[in-house]
């Protein structure tokens, strides 16, 4: 098995549950992320949660001792995002957390999770209700691990690349994280004049109505003469992991609207 994240288990949230968002999706497995491994090597663990590699071996040594243990925690407020729905917590002061601690109670479909640690940070584009007096939570702290899975290479997918029935879409590397993630897609078939006036169509529509949450800030344009592929890419930082084959989804449902 392989770590992934400490965290504080909750059971019973009470009437937290009865806070909700119209067209968002309630988070089953409530909980506290504590701190973040994600089956990475220590040092990337490290880098991810911004802290030196000795702090990341520190946290997770106490965090050890303090396994199976319950604790209590107070919610003291929860910060309404057109995608998110998040309650901010505070922890005794024996307890280590990377962040500012906080529970994801809804989001929006395909919305990446850690857009919420952001919302309870910067707080932006968000209505933020107090809880007078605070909510008192109880909750476990444990480790959650999930599956080692180490597929033979010659079997796993490129999330970078993806063919589809109209499109191939290829995402580049990004410099740093906070980049903006880019890519290009191309036609697989028509005329040069076709395939023209199709990109022009579809860089166009999604400029006048946005496709996918918010969030995801995804844009297209026709690509430069010289560039590669047809029609340029980009996307919001906190959508990341949005893979090659979802954007070939989101274009060619697109596509299949303008037909």
């Amino acid at each position: 098995m392989v770590p992934l994240f400490w965290k504080i288990a909750l059971s019973d949230v009470g009437e937290l549950r009865d806070w909700g968002s119209p067209g968002h999706v309630a988070v089953e497995d409530l909980h506290v992320t504590l701190l973040y491994l994600g089956g990475k090597s220590a040092t990337e663990a490290a880098a991810y949660n911004d802290m030196s590699a000795e702090d990341c071996h520190m946290t997770v040594e106490a965090l050890q001792r303090w396994k199976g243990v319950q604790v209590d925690l107070l919610v003291t407020a929860v910060v309404k995002h057109p995608e998110m729905l998040v309650a901010q917590v505070e922890l005794p002061n024996d307890i280590p957390c990377a962040s500012a601690p906080y529970l994801t109670l809804c989001r929006s479909p395909g919305v990446a999770p850690k857009l919420a640690k952001e919302i309870v940070q910067e707080r932006q584009a968000s209505q933020v209700s107090t809880l007078s007096p605070p909510m008192k939570l109880k909750g476990v702290i444990c480790l959650e691990c999930g599956p080692d899975e180490r597929p033979i290479k010659a079997e796993v997918a490129d999330p970078s690349r993806f063919v589809g029935k109209v499109l191939r879409v290829e995402t580049h590397p990004r410099v740093s994280r906070q980049t903006e993630p880019t890519g290009h897609a191309t036609f697989l078939e028509g005329s040069e004049g076709e395939i023209e006036t199709s990109a022009c169509r579809l860089a166009t529509s999604i400029r006048e109505r946005p496709t996918g949450p918010p969030s995801l800030k995804f844009k297209a344009k026709v690509q430069a003469a010289g560039k590669p592929g047809h029609i340029y890419l980009k996307w919001g930082a906190t959508a990341s992991d949005l893979t090659a084959e979802t954007i070939c989804e989101i274009l060619e449902a697109r596509l299949q609207e303008l037909m």
